[in-house]
């Protein structure tokens, strides 16, 4: 099992050195991959980056624990995926090209003509708040992996887990991230398509292995996992609401801005609803399996890698560690890499009065990259959540303040600069103020986040004038 799972961490990491022979010495080569993305490339490091650890650790847990009322997270992944391919990407990747776009940030200033920088600058501190969060989230499920497969300490795995994704994120840029994802994903993939399968005709096929589901507890089998009432609407249309965030995130749209031309974004969307459709059923899956073959789990989120430890070969299971590291990886790379643009490029750019070289802004970015690295691996080494609960948490706050403004930004003319920094703070701060409240327990922190952005980006339009610079109706134009 460790041969097997050190031939993949060689594999990829030589795949991520590679990619630094093939990127210009500039920002957009570092950031961007010099926008030069296929369809394949776009639709599976998109699909990688955003489906995570939390799909083997997290989602898993969470079907242990709840059963098969996680699937409602399917048809609302379906439809952000569909928003995101369909409405997002098409707009965003040609606006992106004509304009120069290097970040979401970087859009919302150059779509508002913003000379201030006021947007870039919020929208980046944003960026870092959550992506702290979630890249911690990440190694927190690469400990829990190992703890449970390799017996290595907890923290000794995060820390090994920052330290080789760091080892060629540095190196080679954002193409060096897309390359791993690609190699990465397919192992996803196809653990997330042959495994579940494997077990359950081990355990008798279909009808039986719902039977054995529904004999350990009935709850497992209801539509809202034995919530009633208020309850069980909320947890209903929060899970459904979870794939609704999809817009906006940060590491996912990127993937648009670095898209080679239209014909990816066309022939990458089918590649993508296939690809969320295969790792939210075999996630789930893979809990309910979980449920029958190791009960008694103090810990539901380390039921995957319990069942690989204890159920497969030492080869397969060093396949299967894999996955759950390509997971893991394919994120916590595309966050440290979005996260030290919005510093060393977005933020730092937008206030420093000296002009550096590219290569001067390489290093700060390199440099970045590691201080973020360090920051998300003693957060994470704090044990202070769940992963599931960190994803959660981290993904309502990005699609609430960024999700509501780019759609409107892209297709009306109607928000104002004033409206769009108003959009991004009422988002993020409903966001981190709802779970600290009671409601929480009935209405998932991303709905009334979006719902108080959107309110707020209309609200404060109307209210504030168009400056007569700003770029509206000829940047729509552009981009249709």
């Amino acid at each position: 099992m460790i041969i097997t799972f050190i031939i993949y961490l060689i594999l990829v990491f030589v795949v991520g050195l590679m990619a630094e022979r093939f990127i210009t010495k500039s920002e957009a080569g570092y950031y961007l991959g010099d926008r030069s993305f296929g369809p394949v490339a776009t639709a599976i490091s998109s699909g990688a980056t955003d489906t995570s650890g939390w799909i083997f650790i997290g989602a898993a847990g969470y079907s242990y624990v709840a059963g098969i009322s996680t699937m409602w997270m399917l048809p609302g992944f379906v439809l952000g995926y569909l928003l995101n391919w369909f409405v997002v990407a098409p707009k965003l990747r040609k606006y992106g090209q004509d304009n120069d776009c290097l970040s979401l940030a970087d859009f919302f200033e150059k779509r508002f003509k913003d000379k201030s920088h006021l947007l870039k600058i919020t929208a980046s501190i944003i960026i870092v708040i959550f992506f702290v969060a979630y890249m911690a989230s990440q190694l927190t499920a690469a400990g829990k992996a190992l703890d449970s497969i390799v017996s290595l300490n907890f923290n000794v795995g995060l820390v090994l887990c920052a330290a080789f994704v760091l080892g060629y994120a540095v190196f080679g840029g954002y193409r060096s991230v897309v390359w791993t994802d690609v190699v990465q994903g397919f192992i996803m993939m196809g653990v997330l398509v042959i495994f579940p399968i494997y077990m359950i005709v081990q355990l008798g096929g279909w009808n039986s292995f719902f039977s054995q589901v529904a004999s350990i507890d009935p709850i497992l089998v209801s539509s809202a996992g034995g919530s009633a009432g208020a309850v069980g609407f909320g947890a209903i249309v929060g899970l459904v609401a979870f794939g609704l965030g999809e817009p906006g995130q940060p590491h996912i749209v990127q993937r648009f801005l670095s898209a080679k031309d239209d014909k990816s974004i066309r022939q990458g969307t089918m590649i993508a609803m296939i690809w969320v459709i295969i790792v939210m059923t075999g996630s789930n899956l893979l809990g309910l399996i979980g449920r029958i073959m190791i009960p008694n789990l103090s810990d539901a989120e380390y039921v995957f890698p319990q069942l690989t430890s204890e159920i497969m070969p030492p080869v397969i299971s060093g396949i299967v560690l894999g996955a759950i590291f390509a997971a893991i990886q394919s994120t916590f790379s595309s966050q440290v890499m979005v996260a030290t643009q919005a510093i060393a490029s977005d933020i730092f750019k937008s206030v420093s009065k000296k002009q550096l070289t590219d290569k001067q802004y390489l290093t700060i970015s390199r440099v970045t990259m590691l201080a973020l690295g360090v920051v998300a691996t003693l957060i994470a080494l704090m044990n202070i959540q769940a992963v599931f609960a960190l994803v959660l948490y981290a993904w309502a706050g990005l699609a609430a303040a960024f999700g509501p403004l780019l759609i409107l930004s892209l297709y009306t003319n109607i928000v104002t600069k004033w409206g769009a920094f108003s959009g991004m703070i009422t988002g993020a701060a409903v966001a981190i103020i709802w779970i600290n409240t009671p409601y929480v327990a009935y209405v998932y922190e991303l709905i009334p986040a979006t719902l108080a952005s959107l309110l707020a980006i209309l609200v404060v339009s109307k209210w504030t004038s168009v400056p007569k610079d700003a770029n509206t109706t000829n940047s729509i134009e552009q981009v249709n």
